[in-house]
C-alpha cells in the first residue's frame, strides 16, 4: 500500500467544474491510467483520495491537493506520465509525492488559505489603499456569512479570521489576503468581497470580480518537499 499527495492547478474554464464532478474527473483518470487505487470497505466502496479544501464553484487555483492510495507502490514519474495526459483542460499537475500512510489527512491539518480577489475599477491605487487601511481599521467587521449548522446567512464578525490583507493597482485592483480555512476556523472570500464593497462603496457587481487561491497552507505536522507552512 501507497499514498500520495498530488498538488495541481485548476484555472480557465476547469474554475467551472463542481467538486461533485471533480471527484468524477480524478477517479475516471485513475481507471483509465489502470492504477491499482484502494477502495474502502462496506456495501458501497468509493476510492480512498481526498481533497485537501474543496473549492468554490467559479474560483481558479494554483494550489490544489488531492490525497490518494494505491495497492502497490509506483514512482511519482510514473503517476505524473500517466495522469497528465488524461485530465481536461487546466486542470494541470504540479507535483505528486509520496506521503506516509496513516498521517493525519491535508483537509484536517489546513489552517489558512491565500487568495486573490480581482476587480476593475477607475479608482487610483493611492485611493483603494486607503479604502483598504480604513475598512481593516475598523473594530469590527461586519459581512454576512453562512452558517455551517443552519445554512443560513447571519451577520458576523468576520475580522479575526482576516490573517493578512493588501491591496495594489498594477492593471486591475487585486485584494490579496489570508484568511482562515479548515474545520477550526473558516472564511470564505464572499463575505469579505460584500463587506469590502459595502463598506467602500465601490459598484462592482459581484460577476465582474474575479477570485483564485494562490496557497493552501497546513501545519507544520504536515511536511514534503515542495510545502511552504509559512504564513
Amino acid at each position: 500500500m501507497a499514498e500520495y499527495v498530488l498538488k495541481f492547478t485548476k484555472t480557465g474554464y476547469s474554475k467551472y467544474i463542481s467538486h461533485l464532478d471533480l471527484i468524477r474527473v480524478f477517479t475516471r483518470s485513475f481507471k483509465i491510467a489502470g492504477l491499482d487505487i484502494r477502495y474502502s470497505n462496506g456495501f458501497n466502496p468509493h476510492p480512498r483520495m481526498s481533497f485537501a479544501q474543496p473549492l468554490s464553484l467559479g474560483y481558479s487555483s494554483v494550489a490544489e491537493y488531492l490525497e490518494f492510495e494505491t495497492e502497490t507502490e509506483h514512482s511519482e514519474d510514473e503517476l505524473f506520465q500517466l495522469l497528465s495526459p488524461l485530465l481536461p483542460e487546466g486542470i494541470q499537475i504540479l507535483f505528486i509525492e509520496p506521503m506516509e500512510l496513516g498521517k493525519r489527512s491535508l483537509g484536517s491539518e489546513t489552517i489558512a488559505a491565500e487568495f486573490e480577489i480581482r476587480f476593475a475599477t477607475d479608482v487610483s491605487e493611492d485611493k483603494l489603499v486607503e479604502m483598504m487601511a480604513d475598512y481593516i481599521s475598523q473594530p469590527e467587521i461586519i459581512a454576512l456569512k453562512r452558517m455551517k449548522k443552519t445554512k443560513r446567512l447571519e451577520e458576523t464578525n468576520i475580522k479575526g479570521k482576516i490573517r493578512e490583507i493588501s491591496i495594489s493597482k498594477p492593471d486591475q485592483a487585486v485584494i490579496r489576503c489570508v484568511l482562515d480555512q479548515g474545520s477550526a476556523s473558516n472564511l470564505s472570500p464572499e463575505p469579505l468581497i460584500q463587506s469590502f464593497m459595502k463598506y467602500t462603496s465601490l459598484d462592482i457587481p459581484r460577476w465582474e470580480v474575479d477570485v483564485k487561491r494562490t496557497r493552501l497552507i497546513f501545519t507544520d505536522r504536515i511536511q514534503f518537499q515542495h510545502i511552504d507552512n509559512t504564513l
